[in-house]
Formats: structure tokens, sequence, C-alpha cells
């Protein structure tokens, strides 16, 4: 080849490289995969997959834990043969999601509050359900990965985790107050983009962990403002609820999805029974079918598989309402928070003498609140309230009792009021597997073990207790104030 031709060449083929890589960036960029997906997409995820997989998980242990629901079969979890249960995995899944929802709705050209207000929110729920579960969790470098190159984030201890809980919710209720429209779909499955009830929720989850911290810190001038403006949910008309479209399994009441006889395994708990027989409540016949004998009939927490068979076999207790938890994909729904918890966290608090204002008030509302959700009438509410039994008497035992029978599906919230307070008192079952305790956390991943060992280790350290295991209790757990 001539040299004039190798050099003609050459600078073909160096046209030809700078003409693609000055075009390099437009032509591979896909348009139907956009580089930033759209706030309303992922609102739309967050919001439907963190409160589906709350409920899910109240339905499923948490009302095990509280002892509203036994199983006649694969029963370890009520014998506290217990493991990390998932919910550890998942927030992380989805705390990424959530800091992209607040990224874009304050970047310049999508800036919008409201989609920030709604991130802050379900920021501060998916780390309060973090450190309530598993108590010391990574938290101030949890979200260092992409801008930091942190992968194996420390862990921060449950006091710092709380900080930040509640300085993200009183920055959604400052953001929320706000008003911003959001044009178009708005992706939310709660609210549907209302910032004045986004706005109530994160007030009343305010109340929810102000209430938590209340054993270690004085909460009374927080939770008072709170009161005093009345941006809380105190209507049924406010819940935070997912209403189920029945047109797909995702968006289905989950247990409509499966097998009956997975259903099948879960019966009336005998210290629920003996709390309804006490009230005559009518949730009884509500959330639970008679056996085939036409009695109301528990099963007790925390039998082991052998005798938890054979209990059921001999007694027949009694299923969850077929109908309404089996059958019907849009009956049951899925929620964060409802009016009848906050209700009973004012009465608490009014009780307490944390807030002004009648504690037998704010209990008697929670009980119409949970009564009426759960379609019961008002003279029979009423007629309930007058219920001997039932008519507020003082006791903090009374007032939990209530609660704990209306945060039913409500993650582990009960739980958690267990835990603080000890009420109502639970005993552990005859073939419990934890010595007798009535176990306060749940266990860290296997994997952190591998992949965070040094961070893992310093966080068992801290939190004391021998080792990693599920009896150690949280910051908010060990107070003094009562």
């Amino acid at each position: 080849m001539k040299t004039s031709n190798i050099i003609a060449s050459i600078f073909l083929a160096g046209t030809l490289m700078v003409s693609c890589t000055e075009n390099f960036e437009e032509i591979n960029m896909n348009p139907n995969a956009p580089e930033q997906v759209s706030a309303n997409l992922l609102v739309s995820t967050v919001t439907s997959e963190i409160t589906r997989t709350l409920t899910q998980e109240g339905y499923s242990d948490g009302n095990t834990i509280t002892q509203l629901m036994a199983k006649n079969n694969f029963p370890g979890f009520s014998q506290f043969d217990w493991g990390d249960q998932g919910m550890w995995n998942f927030f992380y899944n989805y705390l990424p999601e959530i800091n992209d929802i607040l990224e874009i709705s304050r970047a310049e050209g999508t800036q919008n509050a409201t989609y920030e207000g709604i991130a802050l929110t379900m920021r501060a729920l998916s780390f309060a359900n973090l450190t309530d579960l598993y108590g010391h969790v990574p938290y101030s470098e949890a979200m260092s990965g992409k801008s930091d190159g942190i992968f194996t984030p420390v862990y921060d201890d449950q006091e710092t985790v709380y900080n930040g809980v509640l300085q993200d919710l009183a920055d959604a209720d400052a953001a929320l107050a706000k008003g911003e429209a959001i044009a178009g779909s708005s992706g939310d499955v709660i609210y549907n983009g209302d910032a004045t009830k986004w706005r109530r929720l994160a007030n009343s989850l305010r109340l929810r962990y102000l209430m938590r911290i209340s054993k270690r810190r004085d909460v009374s001038a927080d939770m008072q403002s709170i009161v005093n403006a009345g941006n809380y949910i105190d209507s049924n008309e406010d819940n935070a609820t997912l209403v189920y479209s029945g047109t797909s399994n995702t968006d289905s009441w989950p247990e409509s999805t499966g097998r009956i006889g997975g259903f099948d395994e879960k019966s009336l708990c005998t210290t629920l029974l003996d709390y309804f027989e006490r009230f005559n409540d009518p949730r009884l016949d509500i959330w639970f079918d008679r056996n085939s004998d036409g009695d109301w009939v528990g099963i007790p927490i925390g039998l082991n598989q052998d005798n938890a068979r054979a209990y059921d076999d001999e007694f027949s207790p009694s299923r969850l309402d077929v109908e309404l938890f089996y059958f019907s994909a849009t009956q049951a729904e899925a929620f964060i928070m409802k009016n009848s918890e906050v209700q009973f966290i004012l009465a608490e608090a009014a009780e307490r003498g944390i807030i002004t204002g009648s504690a037998e008030s704010y209990y008697n509302e929670g009980i119409r609140a949970s009564l009426s959700y759960w379609g019961v009438d008002d003279a029979d509410i009423e007629a309930y309230l007058l219920e001997s039994e039932v008519q507020y008497d003082g006791t903090l035992e009374l007032l939990l009792t209530q609660k704990t029978i209306a945060l039913w599906n409500v993650d582990y919230q009960g739980w958690m009021d267990y835990r603080r307070t000890g009420m109502p008192a639970l005993e552990t079952g005859q073939d419990d597997l934890n010595g007798g305790l009535y176990p306060v956390r749940f266990l860290y991943p296997s994997s952190e073990q591998t992949l965070n060992k040094a961070n893992y280790d310093g966080a068992v350290s801290a939190m004391g207790g021998a080792g990693d295991n599920i009896n150690t209790k949280g910051w908010w757990e060990t107070g003094t104030r009562y």
C-alpha cells in the first residue's frame, strides 16, 4: 500500500472514530429505558410494597407474637425459633428507592415538596422498623455506597437512629405543610398525593415514636405540640390504608393468592379468645369462624409441631374467617397506621400525664375507631363501651389490651408496646425454645457476619448481652422514666 493511501486510511478511521464518539451518548440512549425513573413510579413501588409487606408481616407473625393468633402447623415462630425474619433485606432493598425519590424531589426541574414529604415519611418508617426489630443498624452510612463507596457501613445505636427518624418526620411535616400539588398521576397508592393526609400520617408516626422513647426522654412538649396543632390522624377517613384492586396477585390481599392448606394453618389463640369472651367483643365473629361443632375454640401459643397437630385434631380450634381473609382478593386491606392506634397512643400519653386531655375519652375513641373500621354499627359500638369489662378503669393494662387488639395486622406494633410496657401480660408456651423468656429482637442476617463482620461484631458488643441473641433489649426498652 502506498504511503498516501495509508495516511488517507488513518485519517478516515480517525474521522469515523471522532464522529462515533461525539454521538456515543445519544446513540447508546434507550428511549424506552430512561436514565432516571420518575418519582411517581418510584412512589408507587415504595408505598405499595412497604404497606403490603408490613401488613403481611403483621398477619403472619405480628399477630402471633402478641398471641392474637397461633399456628396449628409449622409453629416454630411461636416457640421462638427465630432468625432474622427477612425484614433486614426488605427495608435495605427499598431504602435506595426512597433516597432516589428524595433526590428527585429536591432537584432543580423536578422539585416537589409533597414528594419530598412522602419520601421522608417512608424513610423514617423504614429506619424505625429496622432499629425496633434489630437494635443497632446501619444508618448514617447506610446509603453511602453509591456516593462514597462505603459498602461496609457502621452500625448506629438506637438513639442516633431515633434522632434521625424524628427529624425526618418533623421535616416531612414542614414539607407537606406547603401543600404542593403533584401534576398527573402521583403514584401514591395510599393517599393519591394528598399532602394534607400525608402530613397527618407523618405527625401520627411522630406520636408513635415519641411514645416509643418516652421511658428514655421527656417527650411531653413535642407530643403536646403535635396535639395542639391538630395535624394528625383523628378519623378513619385519614387511615393510611392500601385498598386492593384484585386485578393480579400483586394487587390482591396476599392470603387470597395462596393455597387453602396454608391459610388453614392459622387459628384463634386462646389468649385472644380470653380477651374476646371477657369483653363480649364483636370482632371475634368478624375475624374468625366457629369450628365444625359451632363453638369458639382457641389454641395455646408455643406448642411444638406434634402437640399443635394433636391439639388441632382433638379440639378443632377456630380458623380465620375464610370469606374475609381467603376468598376475597379485595375485602381485606393493608395499612401503615390507623386512627384507632393514634387514639390509644393519646390515651396512654394522657394517662401518664405526658399530654393534657382525658385518657378515657381517647380510649373510647380508639375503641370506636377500631370497631367502626371492622364494620360494627354505631349502636353496637355504644353498647360495647357500656360492657363492664370494657369501661375504662384507669389502668394501663386494660388500655394496652384494647390497643393490642386494635393493632391486629399492624406489623409488629403490639409487640413493641409489650416490650416497652410489659402489657398486656404474655407468657411463653409450654414448648418454647427460649428458656421461658419472651424475645425482644430479631437476629442479624448471617450475611452481615460474612460481608460486614467488623461492624457486626462492634454492634453486638455495643448492645451487650450474650452475643447476637433475641433477648438483648434495646435503648428505648431500658429507660427508667416509668
